[in-house]
């Protein structure tokens, strides 16, 4: 019962996990451009997110 029970969770968060609505912009910002990235996600009314990176590496 409790493998049934795991499973139905399971296919649950990947149902909904596919039907999240997340896009990834095809643009990015540096660091340098914070004050127009804030501008730009305050103007389309949207969040502002960092995700650091080393651009040195792949």
């Amino acid at each position: 019962m409790k493998r049934i029970v795991s499973l139905i969770c399971l296919c649950s968060l990947l149902l909904f996990a596919v039907n999240a609505d997340v896009r990834i912009p095809s643009s990015v910002f540096n660091m340098e451009e914070l004050e127009e990235a804030k501008a730009e996600a305050l103007e389309e009314k949207k969040p502002l997110i960092f995700v650091y990176t080393d651009p040195g590496t792949s």
